[in-house]
């Protein structure tokens, strides 16, 4: 069981880094300006991998810490770069606030309150079985 779930943190890990690495390079193609790069690497696609995440991540009950592996990624690598070239991959100013903001998408994705496929619990709600809805409710009250 632990081999599955090392399978799954380290196969994220390398998607992470792969994305971190190669996103930037990418985007630094000359056809996209500097705006259209911060809004479709940094935002559309980064964004929407550290949404996935976290949805990943639940509904494979794995860890909650596997939700850190992406933003601390991204942070690390930007922060090597620097370390290395003096210049990093992601604009320095804005890059950690991009790893915060990543770190929270993915938490509302970990942590929202959804049912996933292999749910095998209870449902707690009475009316959830009936599907009655709202006005159901409010009758079913009242008798």
């Amino acid at each position: 069981m632990e081999k599955i779930f090392l399978k799954k943190y380290i196969l994220w890990f390398f998607l992470s880094l792969i994305l971190s690495i190669g996103g930037p390079f990418l985007f630094r193609l000359d056809f996209l300006d500097g705006a259209r790069r911060v809004l479709w690497m940094l935002i559309i696609i980064f964004g929407g991998f550290s949404l996935y995440s976290g949805y990943f991540f639940k509904i494979n009950r794995s860890s909650f810490w596997g939700v850190l592996i992406f933003p601390a990624t991204f942070s690390a690598v930007n922060l090597i770069f620097r370390m290395l070239s003096g210049s990093s991959l992601v604009s320095s100013d804005y890059a950690y606030y991009f790893a915060l903001i990543y770190l929270i998408l993915s938490l509302f994705t970990f942590f929202g309150d959804y049912k996933y496929k292999n749910s095998n619990e209870k449902d707690d709600n009475p009316f959830a079985k009936n599907k009655i809805g709202i006005i159901g409710r409010i009758k079913h009250a009242e008798k």
